[in-house]
């Protein structure tokens, strides 16, 4: 039996022909794959698809972002005969949706029920729907298949998880509902066995590891454990995290002595209002800037994630959000409209209230559009100050005023630099994913 696993190409996730992250969940779930059957995974963002070769299954991986472009790949090959499962956040939120263009919809994490799938293809008698009715503990997984992809393609090949979940429920985030709030970890030696396989940079003579977690830092127990045991790796890493790990300074030193350099954490927002409407009860604005003088003295860069477009963000929240990443010299920002995507309370809230597109996913037209009605400017207003923030921020004068020395200052300068180059386009710069490892 020869199975395909594919991740439809995404815009902006190629750069100089390289893609920026492995698809994690697919090697996950080759991983799973009964051994007598050959796996295959083509990520389109760097392969073109032969549609001439038709494997016995196809199964094909869903972000909202890249709904459109599954569909259109699934349709194809189901008029070529050939079966497809589809499955990842996108098609677990809308299933009845994702059987109108494919035999087989996995909801949720897959990795427990995919050798079923595999089985039911191979005897010919596949069920239109299979349900995780539960969490896998994902304590012990099976380490993913990296090498069914070319590390070559990819700026960085040597993504891993290191736990699943997040304990908050913000409003606007799809995590929770695909992969619930209780966060299961990976036992220590299961975690670092997969770290030791990771290859070490020639030049730096280390690993360098994007965690992909969706907060590495959920418990600060466990997140002491393990940094203390990356330690004597002499690994260089990134990851996720809530801004109240800058209120640890014990945890922040951890972090820094075991490699990290790189932390997104998503502010959201300077409003405190806006932070109340979206039930992000965590972030604390009058304790964000002595959060992030605590990273920056341990030398961890962060990358600032804000969105606008909330009921109570007024016209002021634009030039209050570029003051206050000035005044702290975050290294890095991600300015976004609010996108609601399908299964978060906050897409319940604006289909109710009709103020959503219709399955503005399916829109081939709707580039960057707004693609809901703001309470207080127009969409097109929205897209024009959201732009208009990037682009001074990432301006000359901005990058001036926010340079400092660290250890990571070229990289810091190039990335700034890069970005001060491509604001100077409407493109937006960074696109939210809610791609989540132990999807289809």
């Amino acid at each position: 039996m020869r199975i395909t696993l594919i991740t439809p190409a995404k815009e902006g996730e190629k750069v100089l022909n390289r893609s920026y992250f492995v698809p994690l969940s697919l090697m996950y779930l080759a991983a799973y794959t009964p051994d007598d059957v050959e796996v295959r995974i083509i990520d389109e963002n760097l392969e073109k698809i032969d549609f001439e070769d038709k494997p016995d299954l196809v199964g094909i991986t869903s972000m909202t972002a890249t709904a459109m472009r599954a569909y259109e790949i699934a349709d194809t090959y189901r008029s070529r005969g050939v079966k497809v499962v589809m499955g990842g956040i996108h098609a677990s939120m809308l299933p009845q949706e994702a059987l109108e263009h494919a035999d087989t919809v996995v909801i949720g994490e897959a990795e427990n029920i995919w050798p079923a799938v595999v089985e039911d293809a191979d005897r010919g008698c596949l069920d239109p729907v299979y349900r995780m009715e539960d969490y896998d503990d994902f304590t012990d997984p099976l380490l993913p298949r990296r090498d069914l992809v070319n590390r070559e393609h990819y700026w960085n090949a040597n993504c891993i998880q290191t736990s699943r979940g997040c304990p908050h429920n913000c409003s606007f985030c799809s995590v929770t509902a695909f992969n619930g709030r209780h966060v299961r970890e990976r036992k220590l030696d299961n975690l670092l066995a997969e770290i030791e396989e990771i290859p070490r940079n020639p030049v730096l003579r280390k690993r360098i590891v994007p965690f992909v977690d969706d907060n590495i830092a959920a418990h600060p127990r466990r997140a002491k454990e393990l940094f203390k045991a990356l330690i004597p790796l002499k690994t260089l890493w990134g990851s996720q995290a809530c801004i109240n790990v800058g209120e640890d300074e014990e945890l922040v030193a951890l972090a820094a002595e075991s490699g990290c350099r790189l932390l997104f954490i998503g502010l959201e927002t300077v409003s405190a209002r806006s932070l109340q409407e979206m039930g992000k009860k965590q972030n604390k604005v009058e304790h964000y800037s002595r959060s992030l003088k605590t990273l920056r003295k341990h030398g961890i860069h962060v990358l600032g994630a804000f969105m606008f477009g909330f009921d109570s963000d007024h016209e002021s929240i634009f030039a209050d959000t570029l003051d206050f990443a000035l005044r702290n010299k975050l290294q890095m920002a991600q300015f976004s409209n609010l996108t609601p995507l399908p299964g978060t309370r906050l897409y319940e809230q604006m289909v109710a209230e009709g103020r959503v597109m219709e399955e503005y996913w399916l829109d081939k037209d709707r580039g960057n559009r707004t693609v809901f009605q703001p309470k207080n400017f127009s969409a097109e207003r929205l897209c024009e100050k959201t732009h208009e923030v990037q682009r001074r921020f990432y301006s000359m004068r901005s990058i001036a005023k926010r340079f400092y020395f660290s250890r990571s200052l070229p990289n810091w300068l190039v990335f700034n630099l890069v970005y001060h180059r491509l604001s100077t386009t409407r493109s937006q710069l960074f696109k939210a994913s809610d791609m989540v490892p132990g999807a289809v």
